[in-house]
């Protein structure tokens, strides 16, 4: 079997099996220790397929009537640049409407894309949930 025929046939194959779709899980709720906080959380890559949904969730958590909001990171393996400026808007919508956001992150990969982006100097630095939550 030549190359060519062999690439065919890949190509054909990976044309037949659906690809796997790797995608973030983003939830919230309201802390039960702390109910003037809403906690948000969001799992695996944060990439441009997710920012709307992103936007979707902190615009919601913010109109939760509470005093903060508690974005966890610790669980997202990428970010990327886009998302880190949208946090910072998200910070800024939220401190008009009188919620301070709080980022958790922790994972390098998020570290460097909040520094990147420029934006890191914008969100305290919170080295647990219980110590965003209690600020």
């Amino acid at each position: 079997m030549s190359v060519t025929a062999a690439r065919y046939q890949v190509d054909q194959q990976r044309k037949r099996e659906p690809r796997p779709v790797i995608t973030g899980r983003m939830w919230s709720r309201r802390s039960t220790e702390h109910p003037e906080c809403v906690i948000a959380r969001v799992e695996g890559e944060l990439d441009a397929v997710l920012h709307e949904e992103l936007r979707s969730l902190l615009e919601r958590c913010r109109a939760g009537l509470c005093r903060a909001v508690v974005l966890d990171l610790r669980a997202t393996t990428f970010m990327s640049i886009r998302a880190a400026v949208l946090l910072a808007e998200a910070k800024a919508a939220a401190w008009r409407a009188g919620v301070e956001l709080r980022v958790v992150s922790g994972r390098k990969e998020v570290e460097r894309a909040l520094e990147v982006a420029g934006v890191r100097p914008q969100f305290q630095y919170f080295p647990s949930m219980s110590c965003a939550l209690t600020s």
